[in-house]
């Protein structure tokens, strides 16, 4: 897959329960552990590993009514509890960004590491990282990767227990749980301490650097992967004088990190790392160039970063002052398919996502595809500001509006399936996907009541796209939230249901289109809760495609 699964909107905590458990868990001691792994397995909740762990009676008992202090600074048990959960959903995101078949930074092939010798005695070293192509300075070389992302909480080394620092670290307990072992064997870890100013997202969950300190881990045990280079090349001896590159937070997207050329890079050329601060005034240079050389790259990933940080405020939001629990909103139920269509499967279970396999024929994808090409036209939205239709910045595809008219079979098959009338089928799209064309992560549902698409005082309930072709590579429509990726078959339609009765967004429903490599085609529409009524958006106003070709 050629580039970023993308993301729109809220990835939720969610991803703590997916497939992938992403969880943090007691490293104490075995029996600790253990009771942490079980509890894991039956709950979505967080746990953690305390460093210098308190007693265990201190942990049930009931709260304070004054949090201990010292020096002025007020150590609230509360607040450690949302950096805690901000910290499991961050590295919930960035672990899935780490995973090669979701995403491959532009980056990727900026340099590789050596597993080979060469035998001359001069060549680097197996091991070595080296450029594999020019990169300039100001350019990303490769990412640091996070293996484990931990939250050190300032308190003050004490006697009492209550004042101790303490850590609480997560990581993919599935996969990596025979790397921390002990607390002495994961304090042994690369730690890379990541600073968050103000045009973090992050800064305003774990901003308080009197309190926070956010940091990264690296195991070099672990299979390095493309583009996620960092911390494997070797340090400078000296301060600068050998170094090409240092390792900065990305702009508005950390913890993820970037080690970034500080000089001009050749190919072939080692790849050495400064170990000392650059100037601030250098340091910003390089984060200006970052910015501004991969702001497409930046904007979509710092909509990861944004939504796992939303999610921690909406979450925090709801804890009841009196009981100190977090209300759970239930959602549902949702809009009912007609569960005997032939076909129709059920791929994911709550949220539910629905395949009907052969839903249109060959020749009805065929003909549609000929239908449509000679009339599509760039993905354009309405500017808020200036009232004027523009590119849509979300989706590089290219479109075409499908009148009813010209598709009866296809809308009859939709309105059976979907327990609708016509009515309440947004107007009809056919989009096409060339090489590196895309649809970033979003959601198509709503909370609450809108005045869109032609349906007033209403919301979306389902969504349905059919896939055109068959596409061998990219192009996949992936579900970050649940780790569901759906490669495109052709005649396949898949259904999902984007709020729930109550008019409630479902952001577990988030998904994108993953950059095409090869050339993709798709019908799509969604099911409202009511029939359009906007004349402005009448079928009869489409213009025709060609109306002697009736499907």
């Amino acid at each position: 897959m050629a580039n970023l699964t993308v993301i729109c909107y809220l990835i939720t905590i969610a991803l703590l329960s997916s497939n992938v458990l992403l969880t943090a868990q007691a490293l104490a001691t075995p029996a600790a552990r253990r009771k942490a792994a079980q509890k894991a397995k039956k709950s979505s909740s967080n746990g953690g590993f305390a460093k210098k762990p308190r007693p265990a009676a201190a942990a049930i008992a009931a709260p304070q009514t004054q949090q201990p202090t010292t020096n002025n600074v007020q150590y609230d048990d509360a607040q450690d509890e949302v950096a805690k959960r901000a910290v499991s959903s961050l590295f919930s995101v960035c672990a899935h960004i780490q995973d090669p078949k979701l995403y491959q930074p532009k980056w990727a092939d900026a340099c590789v590491q050596q597993n080979s010798e060469s035998g001359d005695g001069i060549s680097p070293k197996i091991g070595a990282v080296m450029a594999n192509r020019d990169v300039a300075r100001g350019q990303v070389l490769t990412l640091f990767p996070i293996h484990a992302l931990g939250l050190r909480m300032l308190r003050q080394n004490s006697d009492d227990e209550a004042l101790k620092d303490t850590e609480f670290v997560a990581y993919d307990q599935n996969a990596d749980g025979e790397l921390f072992t002990t607390s002495e064997k994961a304090g042994l870890r690369l730690k890379l301490n990541i600073p968050l100013d103000k045009s973090q997202p992050a800064h305003s969950i774990l901003g308080n650097k009197k309190r926070h300190v956010l940091f990264s881990m690296f195991l070099p045990e672990k299979q390095p992967k493309p583009g996620w280079l960092g911390g494997r090349m070797k340090a400078a001896s000296s301060q600068y004088s050998e170094s090409n590159c240092i390792t900065v937070p990305l702009p508005g997207a950390a913890p993820l990190c970037a080690v970034v050329a500080t000089t001009d890079v050749k190919e072939g050329e080692e790849i050495i790392q400064a170990m000392q601060p650059l100037k601030p005034s250098v340091m910003d240079e390089l984060k200006g160039s970052v910015a501004k050389e991969y702001r497409r790259e930046l904007a979509t990933l710092q909509m990861y970063i944004e939504a796992a940080c939303e999610t921690v405020q909406q979450s925090s939001s709801q804890v009841d002052s009196s009981s100190g629990q977090q209300q759970q909103q239930q959602l549902g139920p949702f809009h009912q398919l007609n569960q005997k269509y032939p076909g129709l499967k059920r791929i994911h279970q709550d949220p539910d996502i629905y395949s009907i396999d052969n839903f249109l024929t060959n020749e009805e994808c065929d003909r549609l595809i000929a239908k449509s090409q000679p009339h599509l036209v760039p993905c354009l939205v309405k500017n808020d500001k200036t009232g004027i239709a523009e590119q849509d910045p979300v989706r590089t595809s290219t479109n075409t509006n499908v009148p009813q008219s010209e598709v009866p079979s296809i809308v009859e098959k939709m309105t059976n399936v979907a327990n609708c009338c016509a009515d309440q089928l947004e107007i009809l799209q056919v989009l096409n996907y060339k090489k590196g064309q895309e649809f970033i992560p979003h959601t198509d549902g709503f909370s609450g009541k809108f005045d869109a698409c032609g349906f007033e005082q209403a919301s979306r309930q389902a969504t349905i796209f059919c896939y055109l072709n068959d596409v061998s590579e990219g192009g996949s429509t992936n579900f970050p939230e649940i780790g569901l990726a759906i490669q495109p078959k052709k005649g396949t339609a898949v259904i999902h249901f984007p709020a729930d009765l109550e008019l409630r967004e479902d952001t577990r429903t988030l998904h994108q289109g993953a950059p095409a490599v090869d050339e993709k085609w798709l019908l799509t529409t969604w099911v409202w809760n009511r029939p359009r009524s906007d004349e402005m958006y009448a079928e009869s106003r489409l213009p025709p495609l060609s109306s002697g070709d009736i499907i």
